[in-house]
């Protein structure tokens, strides 16, 4: 294992910060959380709470109300020496209103404020690893493309305006151009520190962050738990996935290794279909599927005639040593976990 490292995590308690959290403390790291606000550090003291008790101080937490607000994470970044900062927080929503206010702002700005502030303040920060998205490689406008195959080369073509013009492109523009501003600030700005950007594609795992109830999951996890309320046709957004533990590591990994400095991962499991949700519930589940009417779409018919689009993920593998889960482990595991929500009567 690598040795120990002080770190800032952004977005400690969303879906995917939770699971970082939990990875760079069973790694040995030190870690400061950053949320919105203090009630929402509560679950997590609870949950690590053997790595906060009196002789240790391996989890503190510092409230950042706005992560687009210029200079919000001076205070953080002053207060504290850190070796690495891994940016996981920006929004996953597709239905919004106002795309300047709700995506490129808290994205772009977020991202880049957070470098500005690095550089400014914590001369001590080596690594820094960011969060992107399958979103700013994948060609929206090539559909299926079943002849190609993705990989970190890739660069989505969306611009700016595309966003702004149709709001259900806004995520997919953001996450483009908040990678595309922070790979420029390190070209132009050349600070001391690398940077590394994980782009997974949709991440599915069970959500073991905070939920208050079954209708406030995070998106994908409430994608999940439709299908198995009988409430959602399959629909895939796109074709490639991954576990969030995965991509958990991935980013904990990248703040490891030298091999992963001033690099871009493409993570992901491979290829998949929504209908292997519906084959996985009525196979598993049948009672359950029978009983509240959930569709059985096209049994064992996964993608459309021709095929679809590819992704090699060899470099994630060899540069970081990632080892996979498969879809079904992760089903499993997510079901279960939506299982326990229930039975605690977390609706």
């Amino acid at each position: 294992m690598a040795s120990s490292r002080k770190v800032l995590l952004t977005g400690a308690n969303g879906f995917l910060g939770y699971q970082i959290t939990k990875s760079l403390l069973e790694r040995g790291h030190t870690v400061v959380g950053t949320v919105r606000s203090e009630s929402k550090a509560k679950y997590l003291k609870e949950k690590f709470s053997k790595f906060i008790g009196e002789d240790k101080a391996q989890l503190k937490f510092a409230v950042v109300k706005d992560i687009a607000t210029p200079g919000a994470f001076d205070e953080v970044l002053k207060a504290h020496q850190f070796d690495a900062v891994i940016h996981s927080s920006s929004p996953f929503i597709t239905d919004v209103s106002d795309v300047e206010e709700d995506l490129y702002k808290p994205a772009i700005q977020g991202t880049v404020g957070i470098l500005e502030s690095i550089k400014a303040n914590a001369p001590t920060v080596k690594r820094v690893v960011v969060t992107s998205s399958f979103a700013s490689v994948n060609n929206l406008t090539k559909g299926p493309w079943p002849e190609h195959t993705y990989t970190e080369e890739d660069w989505s073509p969306i611009t700016r305006e595309d966003g702004i013009e149709n709001p259900r492109a806004g995520y997919t523009a953001s996450k483009k151009l908040a990678e595309e501003a922070a790979w420029n600030f390190v070209k132009t700005q050349s600070p001391a520190f690398t940077l590394t950007t994980i782009c997974p594609p949709m991440i599915y795992g069970p959500p073991e962050q905070e939920i208050n109830n079954l209708s406030a999951l995070n998106t994908s996890a409430a994608e999940i738990y439709a299908y198995f309320c009988g409430t959602r046709e399959p629909v895939n957004r796109v074709w490639l996935w991954v576990d969030v533990r995965d991509v958990a590591l991935a980013h904990v990994l990248a703040a490891e290794s030298t091999a992963a400095e001033n690099h871009r991962y493409l993570v992901t499991a491979g290829n998949y279909s929504a209908q292997q949700f519906l084959d996985y519930i009525w196979k598993h589940y049948p009672e359950r599927a029978a009983s509240r009417n959930i569709p059985k779409g096209t049994p064992g018919q996964l993608y459309p005639e021709g095929g679809v689009y590819k992704a090699d993920n060899s470099k994630s593998k060899r540069d970081m040593g990632l080892v996979y889960r498969d879809l079904e482990t992760t089903l499993q595991d997510m079901l279960a976990r939506f299982e326990t929500l229930e039975s605690e009567a977390v609706v």
